[in-house]
């Protein structure tokens, strides 16, 4: 799975607006508000605890729209597909690997 974080005041406001062809997961840190004004698409969004609990999941969340959960530390979202998604209750957890070089 293509993971890519968006750590920065202008990555976190931009989520991934204007990103189409993005195929993947956009880990949103910190953040516990998301919107989808000006996007075209529906996405899959799962707000995250900072102990790594899905607290609240939504699915195909349409243009327009504003979401909150303050309790979030981290929030997940990739375009909607049709595929499985984060439920609430379920557990993330994320390892890195060093690259042999």
């Amino acid at each position: 799975m293509n993971m890519e974080f968006a750590c920065t005041l202008k990555s976190r406001l931009r989520g991934l607006l204007g990103r189409g062809d993005f195929v993947g997961v956009l880990l949103i840190v910190p953040c516990h508000d998301i919107h989808t004004f000006g996007m075209k698409r529906a996405i899959d969004v799962a707000f995250v605890s900072s102990d790594g609990l899905v607290i609240e999941s939504y699915l195909a969340v349409g243009p327009r729209r504003r979401i909150r959960c303050r309790k979030a530390a981290v929030t997940l979202e990739r375009y909607a597909v049709d595929a499985p998604w984060l439920e609430v209750g379920d557990r993330i957890e994320l390892q890195t690997k060093r690259r042999n070089s």
